[in-house]
């Protein structure tokens, strides 16, 4: 028989509902009363586990930002109601966090790296990261995009916080990449690095949003998507041999 689980152990599910309805609703329009009926509680329940809707919406984003792992049954996160940062402080800490985290992977590599034997095989890899990054972001996006309007902080946050970097790291890559001839020389690198960066997040993100989009698997979405943007950046001799490679893997 199993015994009735603690507030720790039902704390991700918590977060989780917070999670859902504010991607939904919104700041503003969200209710206390909406995320206890969606985590499956009573209001006064809720209640119990923060005393103010921005401290429930502050949690939510750093989880779904990744900026700090939900707890599991073992480790739990302190006395109940929690002691929340505020709002302004989670953001300053968001601003922080990805300005230490990017870039990452392998575009931190490409930028270190002067010269490549392989454009095509690198940006697969960088387009590959970001498309991931997108999906598992997705969520803290969503609540973030709904809030802003209410929340003028956060559209700070969204635009220069979480896309510049990335945006200004991409279009670093491309620039030098360009000038090597390892990718193609575009119109203007920074507007490059936001068509990349849009059709990662239309096919990874907002494809849910189209009833068309939302029929599109995950793996093919990706794979769409890398495709397209490889074509459009590399060279011709780089996606001939990319290209045979891939049909000689298929063949075997």
């Amino acid at each position: 028989m199993t015994g009735k689980r603690s507030a720790h152990e039902r704390f991700p599910e918590v977060i989780g509902a917070a999670v859902r309805v504010f991607a939904r609703d919104g700041y503003r329009s969200a209710h206390m009363s909406d995320v206890a009926r969606e985590a499956g509680l009573s209001e006064a329940a809720l209640y119990r586990y923060v005393d103010r809707k921005e401290d429930l919406f502050a949690l939510a984003i750093r989880h779904a930002l990744l900026l700090e792992p939900l707890p599991g049954e073992d480790d739990p996160v302190g006395e109940f109601p929690l002691s929340v940062p505020s709002l302004a402080e989670m953001i300053r800490q968001a601003h922080e966090f990805v300005a230490a985290e990017v870039p990452f992977g392998a575009l931190a590599e490409a930028l270190r790296t002067a010269a490549v034997t392989d454009p095509a095989a690198e940006l697969e890899a960088i387009l590959r990261e970001l498309f991931t990054l997108e999906e598992q972001t997705a969520q803290a996006a969503d609540m973030i995009e709904r809030s802003a309007r209410e929340l003028p902080a956060l559209a700070d946050l969204l635009n220069s916080g979480l896309r510049r970097p990335v945006l200004d790291a991409l279009a670093s890559y491309l620039d030098s990449r360009a000038k090597t001839g390892a990718l193609r020389a575009p119109p203007d690198t920074a507007a490059t690095a936001r068509l990349v960066l849009e059709t990662l997040t239309w096919f990874a993100r907002h494809r849910h949003d189209d009833p068309y989009g939302a029929a599109i698997p995950a793996a093919l979405a990706q794979e769409t998507a890398v495709d397209a943007l490889l074509h459009a950046l590399l060279p011709a001799r780089f996606l001939t041999a990319r290209d045979e490679h891939h049909d000689l893997g298929e063949g075997e």
